[in-house]
């Protein structure tokens, strides 16, 4: 099995792994796991102002090193990890095409109304486009 897992922040990769560990896959499995920054203005450090791409990269780095752990201690299976740019539905569409993948894990955040139509929808745009099997994880709702 060949499964590409899509992590947005440390909720997604929660909810991932859970899933992993609850479909128990074997440990022949192969994963890899891919973060995708979105290119746009924030790219180009400016002085007095948060380097928020460098921030993102540390964080989530950390995140998928932590899942790529959890993994080989839980289930004995090895991960790669890759931290990549472009629009996030075409780059992991564009993974899962590379290496094969059966499958693929997605976050969906839920969004409704003027938001799902401002942000669109990145696993709907996933859905449509993955080449292997889609499984969309809801994360839970944020409370205000």
């Amino acid at each position: 099995m060949k499964l590409v897992v899509a992590v947005d922040g440390e909720q997604s990769a929660k909810s991932a792994l859970e899933y992993i560990l609850k479909e128990k896959y074997s440990g022949d499995t192969e994963v890899h796991l891919v973060h995708v920054i979105v290119p746009g203005f924030a790219d180009a450090p400016v002085e007095g102002i948060p380097d928020v791409v460098t921030q993102e990269r540390e964080q989530e780095k950390a995140v998928l090193n932590k899942m790529t752990r959890m993994l080989k201690e839980s289930l004995n299976i090895n991960a790669t990890e890759g931290m990549l740019t472009g629009e996030t539905a075409e780059v992991v569409v564009q993974v899962c095409k590379q290496v094969g993948a059966d499958q693929v894990i997605v976050p969906s955040h839920a969004r409704h109304g003027l938001s799902r139509l401002w942000f669109g929808s990145v696993a709907d745009d996933i859905v449509d486009a993955a080449p292997c099997t889609v499984v969309v994880l809801k994360m839970p709702q944020e409370k205000n």
